[in-house]
């Protein structure tokens, strides 16, 4: 059955599987490249001098496969760059690892910059947010299209090479399928329910052990009125503040890394209260644990983040980029008398 589909709509059903998941949707691509380029060495290989040779039809395969995720990546590059941050909230309302997804592709990007488009296919959860993050972050367009077709060939290429190479060991399988009818179909079911099942259970074990008290926008406003003030304190990823430059007023930015070698000079005993963007206040959570474990004894997470706080409309101030400023403001909140 899925043999028959292949050889009947073959370079169309490349370009739609590619298209819809560069697109977001979970419907991967590369065991389409992989049966196709199987496939296709199974019907056009002939035998020559130098062995079995492959023909034009497996760069067919390999260029409409760009073609389809390129497509699909300027769009996704136009909207970051259109609408930033509010994009990468509404793909990780979409991801099973919505807790992390941003955090980690800001971390990958924040390290490699625009060179990880080249590898970004590759690695699960960072093929569809690297590229709103590379036009939210001001890439130009000429070198996030040169990094990102260059990651499409290397991504669709492999899959191909995949396929010709155990081309013998996929007809295996395709005859398995075939023989097994549409009980192929519940064998298959069963496994996307199963890898649902596991990656559900990681994200509510990661949500039980994070459970804490959280503080919400209407007590930190009047905490802020009391003396002295909490401190507070935006753990976002430095690549995150960058993308969007603001902070709620007084807040210490942290740098990437642990939190608590950062706030070493507070007493422990101060106010802290945390903040993120992220869902389910999973950075300001797990810093918050950090330096509960360092002995920092009144800390809590805000609820809802940076996005309730604009949400509610009250102030936010442009984020001081100067280093100097941010350890001015350190050393302030570390003098400030305890409660």
């Amino acid at each position: 059955m899925l043999r028959e589909l292949i050889v009947e709509y073959g370079l169309s059903l490349v370009f739609a599987n590619v298209l819809l998941e560069s697109l977001g949707l979970p419907l991967p691509a590369l065991p389409t490249l992989v049966l196709t380029g199987a496939i296709t060495t199974a019907a056009t290989l002939v035998p020559g001098p130098a062995g079995w040779l492959p023909q034009l039809p497996l760069l067919a395969i390999v260029g409409v496969a760009m073609a389809a995720a390129l497509i699909g990546d300027v769009l996704w590059f136009w909207l970051g760059r259109r609408y930033g941050n509010r994009v990468l909230r509404f793909l990780c309302q979409l991801s099973m690892s919505r807790d992390t997804c941003v955090s980690r592709s800001l971390g990958f990007f924040d390290r490699f910059g625009v060179r990880v488009l080249a590898v970004s296919k590759f690695i699960p959860g960072l093929s569809t947010l690297a590229i709103p993050v590379a036009g939210a972050t001001g890439v130009g367009f000429g070198t996030f299209l040169m990094y990102d077709a260059i990651g499409c060939a290397l991504w669709a290429g492999l899959g191909v090479a995949l396929g010709t190479m155990f081309a013998a060991a996929v007809d295996t399988v395709l005859a398995w399928l075939d023989w097994l009818g549409r009980g192929a179909l519940a064998v298959i079911g069963v496994a996307l329910v199963l890898y649902v099942a596991v990656r559900w259970w990681r994200r509510m074990a990661l949500l039980k052990r994070l459970r804490m008290t959280r503080i919400d926008i209407a007590q930190l406003r009047a905490l802020l009125d009391g003396e002295p003030p909490p401190v507070i304190v935006d753990v976002r990823r430095e690549m995150g503040r960058k993308i969007d430059p603001y902070v709620i007023p007084g807040a210490l930015a942290l740098r990437d890394g642990d939190a608590a070698p950062q706030l070493a000079t507070l007493p422990r005993d101060r106010k802290l209260v945390m903040y993120c963007d992220c869902p389910n206040e999973i950075s300001a959570a797990l810093a918050s644990e950090e330096l509960k474990s360092h002995g920092f004894v009144d800390v809590a997470p805000l609820a809802g983040g940076l996005s309730a706080w604009r949400a509610a409309g009250y102030a936010l101030e442009p984020m001081l980029l100067d280093a100097a400023a941010h350890d001015a403001m350190r050393r302030v909140a570390g003098s400030a008398p305890s409660e």
